[in-house]
């Protein structure tokens, strides 16, 4: 419950008292060089450098704090309440992770970068807005907040990492801002509630084109993120690693005869459908694990009347119990 750093501490590693979640008071003894708790904010916060390292649920975040350190807050679950003054510009790996009691956020208007797992399982949070100042949110950054609702992204953010929002499964809504140009991997994987996908006019790397409910990548036609009410265009050729990866809700899909090629774990975890009606000719080329967890015994699968012979051998599709071909139009 209580910590006294002597003043003879030169050196404290990353995450030494991360997981402490019983933690009430923190105070530096005085004259240590290396280290203060200046204005009896119940932190360990590192002189030189103004970098806060170690913190408790009873936290007070001074004026004069630069950044937050790697895993500072990590593992406090008694912490509800952050307000992030604005001289905080960065936040470091897996700062506040798993702060699972936390339920009011503000942060800095002069931060600038939130890096990996930041705010990873902070699933109390419900609303997010990132302030104008962000310009990266660092891999897997908000993944696993499940809480979360609420989602503003600032026309600021140019890169949005691997995982970034991965199971945020409370979120229904999604809008890209223009100022984006990098996606990672399973950015949005896992967020089984998402029902509406925009990207922002403007954006010269991505688009939602037809009212697609979707995130397109133009440059190779690319759908890299999907939800349960998305319809591919026709001008789509490929769908991206895990672009629909737990989309639980999604239930009925059809795939234009411009797909040539699914991305593996694309469909992973899509546990709903029930229905794919693929217009291709040809079996677009599956990756690993495309359909895993998709019931292939219950899902029909339709195809072209001539191209049944071609789906029952091809990797990915052969897997589906119930396959069926229409002529033309009729399915």
């Amino acid at each position: 419950t209580e910590l006294t750093l002597p003043n003879s501490v030169k050196s404290i590693g990353d995450g030494a008292f991360a997981d402490c979640s019983g933690l009430e008071k923190i105070t530096v003894e005085s004259g240590n060089s290396c280290y203060d708790s200046r204005d009896n904010c119940n932190s360990i916060i590192e002189t030189e450098t103004n970098t806060l390292i170690a913190g408790c649920k009873n936290s007070v975040i001074p004026n004069s704090v630069t950044s937050i350190g790697d895993s500072a807050f990590e593992g406090c679950t008694g912490l509800t309440e952050l307000t992030l003054p604005k001289s905080v510009t960065s936040i470091g790996d897996g700062a506040f992770a798993y702060c699972s009691g936390l339920t009011e956020l503000t942060l800095s208007n002069s931060l600038k970068c939130i890096e990996v797992y930041a705010f990873s399982g902070c699933r109390g949070i419900t609303k997010l807005t990132l302030p104008n100042s962000v310009t990266s949110i660092g891999d897997s950054a908000f993944g696993g907040c499940s809480g979360l609702t609420e989602l503003t992204l600032p026309k600021s953010v140019t890169s949005i990492g691997d995982s970034a929002f991965e199971g945020c499964t409370g979120l229904t809504e999604l809008i890209l801002p223009s100022s984006v140009t990098s996606i990672g991997d399973s950015a949005f994987s896992e967020c089984s509630g998402l029902e509406k996908i925009t990207v922002e006019r403007g954006n010269i790397h991505y688009d939602s084109r037809d009212n697609c409910n979707s995130i397109i990548d133009k440059k190779t036609n690319t759908l890299i993120v999907g939800c349960k009410n998305s319809i591919i265009p026709n001008s789509v050729t490929r769908i991206g690693n895990h672009a629909f990866d737990g989309c639980s809700g999604l239930t009925e899909l059809t795939l234009p005869n411009s797909v040539t090629s699914i991305r593996h774990d694309a469909f992973y975890g899509c546990s709903g459908l029930a229905k794919i009606t693929s217009l291709a000719e040809i079996p677009p080329v599956c990756g690993s694990g495309v359909f895993d967890r998709v019931n292939k015994t219950n899902c029909e699968l339709i195809v072209l009347e001539g191209s049944v012979a071609a789906y029952t051998q091809a990797k990915g599709w052969k897997e589906f119990s119930n396959i069926r071909g229409f002529v033309g139009e009729k399915k």
